[in-house]
């Protein structure tokens, strides 16, 4: 039921639409009263002619408020599902409603026909770069193998950080693409958090050796947390690699947070981040004053990072000054990290 703040608004609304209404009633009442007065008839006709059609009258007005409300009311519904689909538009009442309906079923055929077009490119476009991504894997394992059958290849240790970029590149794709049904693939279980880190750690481990200058530190990371093993592997491997890549020399350590024993840390003594590109660091395509400088960034790793862990339901949030380094905490939802 609309209240009485809602129905006022309808109220003087329909009074605006009925007042060249009321001014030809009034018009006509008092051209019926001078009428009378010239003739020097007696003033109950006109008296009683007036109480006549008001009565009448309002019996209309109030009527056509009814049905006004009705309408007002079918079409706030349909603006509710107009998101979605429009239903059925109410009847109209002369030519010009009907053709305001078929301009407006018109603009919602065009809609919707847009719409199957944009998901039907968009579901071509997700198929052919995870067809692309899968295929070309198989190039890049066969380099990962020759590389390692050729231990002596000149430039060896170069070699293989670029291939490791180029195989990150390729997973970033294909977590891209498959963050909107990320859901489908999730399999929480409960994982030892040091095991999981060290194996991330391993995995870019490329990237550390070749920056002999940068050292890598794991404290002690006692307890389990409930996780995904697979897609919080690929945050904590975009987080590495990222500290790695904006620490050209220094330190980047992995620990957990002194206060606040659910929370992972990963901090470096790197380039740091601006404090004005820090409210954006997680959109995506965001690449900020470093990624635009010397080292190439595609905006997209922190992006993923957020949208995964926002899904795992863990939260990332960096503290971060220019000059000094970078720290990305990790927090684990409450009651899921079990501490030993």
């Amino acid at each position: 039921m609309m209240g009485a703040r809602e129905l006022l608004p309808v109220f003087f609304s329909y009074c605006r639409r009925m007042l060249r209404a009321f001014l030809l009633v009034a018009l006509g009442g008092a051209t019926l009263f001078v009428v009378t007065i010239l003739y020097r008839a007696p003033l109950e006709l006109p008296l009683y002619t007036c109480c006549l059609v008001g009565a009448v009258g309002a019996v209309f007005f109030f009527s056509g408020f009814a049905r006004y409300y009705r309408r007002h009311t079918a079409l706030r519904m349909l603006r509710a599902q107009c998101a979605t689909k429009l239903a059925a538009l109410p009847a109209p009442r002369d030519i010009l409603e009907k053709d305001y309906g078929d301009i407006i079923a018109a603009l919602e055929r065009n809609r919707l026909s847009a719409a199957a077009d944009a998901a039907h490119r968009e579901a071509d476009a997700t198929e052919y770069y995870t067809l692309w991504s899968h295929q070309i894997k198989t190039p890049l394992a066969a380099m990962r193998l020759l590389l390692q059958e050729s231990p002596d290849i000149p430039g060896r240790s170069a070699f293989a950080q670029e291939l490791f970029k180029a195989e990150q590149y390729v997973d970033m794709v294909l977590g891209y693409l498959r963050i909107g049904s990320i859901h489908a693939d999730l399999s929480p279980q409960e994982v030892p958090l040091e095991a999981l880190v060290r194996e991330s750690v391993k995995k870019v481990s490329t990237l550390f050796i070749h920056q002999k200058s940068t050292t890598l530190q794991i404290s002690s990371l006692p307890g389990t947390v409930l996780t995904d093993k697979k897609w919080f592997s690929f945050v904590l491997e975009q987080i590495l690699t990222n500290a790695a890549k904006y620490t050209p020399r220094g330190t980047v350590r992995v620990y957990l947070a002194k206060d606040s024993p659910d929370t992972l840390v990963v901090e470096d003594t790197g380039l740091g981040i601006r404090a004005e590109d820090l409210p954006r660091i997680f959109e995506r395509g965001f690449t900020g004053y470093n990624g635009r400088g010397g080292q190439r960034s595609t905006g997209l790793g922190l992006y993923l990072c957020h949208e995964v862990l926002q899904r795992l339901g863990h939260t990332i949030s960096i503290r971060s000054e220019p000059g000094k380094g970078t720290a990305v905490c990790i927090c684990f939802a409450r009651g899921t990290l079990v501490v030993e």
